[in-house]
C-alpha cells in the first residue's frame, strides 16, 4: 500500500531536522541507553557531550535514503581498514536505530497511526571514505554510510 499525500507530509515532518531536533547523536538508540535522538541524542550527562555521528534521511520518490556520517582518524596505512570497518559497524547501528525510531514515531496515533513498511535494498548500501588532510599523520577522513529503503 503506497503512502497517501498526508502520510508523505507526516514522514517529511518526521525526517525534518532543521527545527526542534538534531541530526547528530551520541547514542545508538534513544530510550534503552539513556539518550533521545529527537533531542540530539544527549546521554544522561546532559547537553555539551561530544556528538560523534550525524544521521540524515531524504525521501526520493518511494525510496528513503538514510545517510550517516562520522569523522575518524585513520592513522597509519596498515591500521586504516580496521578503523573503516569499525566505523561502518557504528554507522550501521546508527542507521538501524534511526529507522527504528522513525517507524515508532510514524506509528504513533497522533501521526499516521499505522506501521511504516520499508524494505532495505541491501545491494545498494555503500560506504564512502573522503580524506580531509592526506598529509596529516592522523589522516582524518569523513566516513559516509548510505542505506536505501523502499517504502511499500
Amino acid at each position: 500500500m503506497a503512502l497517501s499525500f498526508e502520510e508523505i507530509n507526516i514522514l517529511g515532518n518526521l525526517l525534518n531536522d532543521t527545527y526542534g531536533r538534531s541530526s547528530t547523536s551520541t547514542e545508538y538508540s534513544s530510550e534503552e541507553q539513556g539518550g533521545d535522538l529527537r533531542y540530539g541524542g544527549y546521554t544522561k550527562g546532559g547537553t555539551g557531550t561530544v556528538n560523534t555521528v550525524s544521521t540524515k534521511a531524504s525521501l526520493q520518490g518511494d525510496v528513503l535514503c538514510v545517510t550517516s556520517l562520522c569523522i575518524a582518524n585513520l592513522g597509519p596505512i596498515g591500521h586504516q581498514q580496521k578503523v573503516i570497518q569499525s566505523s561502518e559497524n557504528e554507522l550501521n547501528q546508527h542507521i538501524n536505530a534511526f529507522m527504528k525510531d522513525l517507524k515508532k514515531d510514524f506509528k504513533k496515533k497522533e501521526n499516521a497511526g499505522r506501521a511504516l513498511k520499508v524494505k532495505e535494498q541491501k545491494d545498494k548500501r555503500s560506504t564512502d571514505v573522503q580524506g580531509i588532510n592526506l598529509y596529516s599523520e592522523a589522516r582524518q577522513s569523513y566516513i559516509i554510510r548510505r542505506a536505501y529503503f523502499e517504502i511499500a
